[in-house]
């Protein structure tokens, strides 16, 4: 059976498939399928020898999945790097369908790793959390906005305590700017308990996932931010050093180089955004809170300012993060009491009736005895408030 490749420029409603053969001769010319009907399209056109290339896009993995079972292979391109290959000065969605397959056929499709139904399904929670809480900082920064237009300083310690909310519908304002703060106060209370139920979700699911204790270990990672990055890179040996992950996040510097001279400039961008997201929010916990990290961080804004401190954070994070994963190894600069912390508001989120352990201490013994952590799991004790856990001195 002589194989043949093609080339699909997918849309909302339709797709635009054209084929050629190993010599470049068009064996189907550009048809117009409606996305309706291209299950049934593929039985009857698509053959077990055919190798099949899609755009990177909205539905390129959904269609890659029902394509999938009627074809030897299917390719995902990578968008930007098929478009420098392949523009041209007439474009059309007959003109793209015929070049993805002439470029399939001469192998010169730069493809995408194609992530399975379970790691996409962690994506797209992951992705849902943050929305939330961008939404939620959205939100709290118009209400701070409003009070800084007003010249009104809260008097609470949160604008978002009870006491702080209430002091807000207080406020003498116009009835506009009441109504305004009203209806916001009641988005961000939606906001907070739809994302209350998505963290319920996502540290429920995690504890299936053995690595994500591992990467909390790092200052600045908590189980969602495990559970996000997990997602996010899917299978860790497709990055052969800390640095290609790094890129794949868009973390690296910009490179122009000619000759002798090579000009650095800002990240990438490139990649992940939702890692590169992440890793940017660990990092600025990391420099709160961990000694080690605000040190590398000082070091670096006492040249080039704090924000752009942080971005080099993040990425020595990602190496870190990969190291972590590849070598199965304990974090060097692990902070043992804040850890078992972490570990202990884990199991209370999950909920007693989810929690795969009799208490939570057991759970997080469980946790520190599998990351080799044996001592420190034998030194667990209860004290002070809450029933929190305490590491007894030797």
């Amino acid at each position: 059976m002589i194989p043949h490749f093609y080339g699909f420029d997918i849309h909302q409603k339709y797709v635009v498939a054209a084929a050629v053969d190993r010599e470049q001769h068009v064996c189907l010319a550009p048809e117009r399928i409606p996305m309706d009907q291209l299950a049934d399209w593929a039985v009857h056109h698509l053959a077990a020898a055919d190798t099949v290339v899609v755009e990177a896009g909205t539905h390129a993995f959904h269609i890659a999945d029902l394509l999938s079972g009627h074809v030897k292979r299917v390719v995902v391109a990578n968008t930007y790097k098929t478009k420098l290959i392949a523009e041209a000065q007439i474009k059309s969605d007959k003109v793209d369908a015929l070049a993805l397959a002439r470029l399939l056929a001469a192998n010169l499709i730069c493809d995408v790793w194609i992530p399975s139904a379970q790691v996409r399904e962690q994506r797209t929670l992951s992705a849902h959390r943050a929305s939330l809480q961008q939404r939620c900082t959205q939100v709290k920064n118009q209400l701070h906005n409003m009070c800084h237009r007003r010249s009104q300083q809260c008097p609470e310690p949160s604008l978002f305590t009870a006491a702080g909310r209430q002091w807000l519908l207080d406020l003498p304002l116009p009835e506009a700017d009441r109504m305004r703060i009203r209806h916001l106060l009641l988005q961000l209370q939606c906001l907070q308990e739809q994302m209350d139920e998505a963290d319920r979700e996502i540290a429920r699911r995690s504890v299936q996932d053995k690595r994500v204790p591992r990467l909390m270990q790092v200052c600045g990672i908590g189980y969602y931010t495990a559970y996000a990055i997990l997602a996010s890179i899917g299978n860790i040996q497709r990055f052969p050093s800390g640095d290609k992950l790094a890129a794949y996040a868009g973390l690296v510097p910009r490179l122009y180089q000619s000759g002798d001279r090579a000009f650095y400039g800002h990240i990438t961008k490139g990649g992940n955004p939702l890692l590169r997201w992440l890793m940017v929010e660990a990092a600025r916990s990391a420099v709160r809170y961990d000694p080690h990290w605000r040190q590398i961080h000082d070091r670096i804004a006492h040249r080039r300012g704090t924000n752009i401190a942080t971005v080099p954070v993040a990425r020595k994070l990602l190496v870190v993060i990969w190291h972590l994963l590849t070598e199965k190894s304990v974090y060097c600069h692990l902070r043992p009491q804040a850890f078992v912390r972490k570990l202990q508001e884990w199991a209370f989120r999950i909920g007693r009736n989810y929690l795969p352990a009799a208490s939570s201490k057991e759970f997080v013994y469980d946790h520190l005895s599998h990351l080799g952590l044996h001592k420190l799991a034998e030194s667990l004790a209860y004290g002070g408030r809450n029933c929190r856990l305490r590491l007894q001195a030797a």
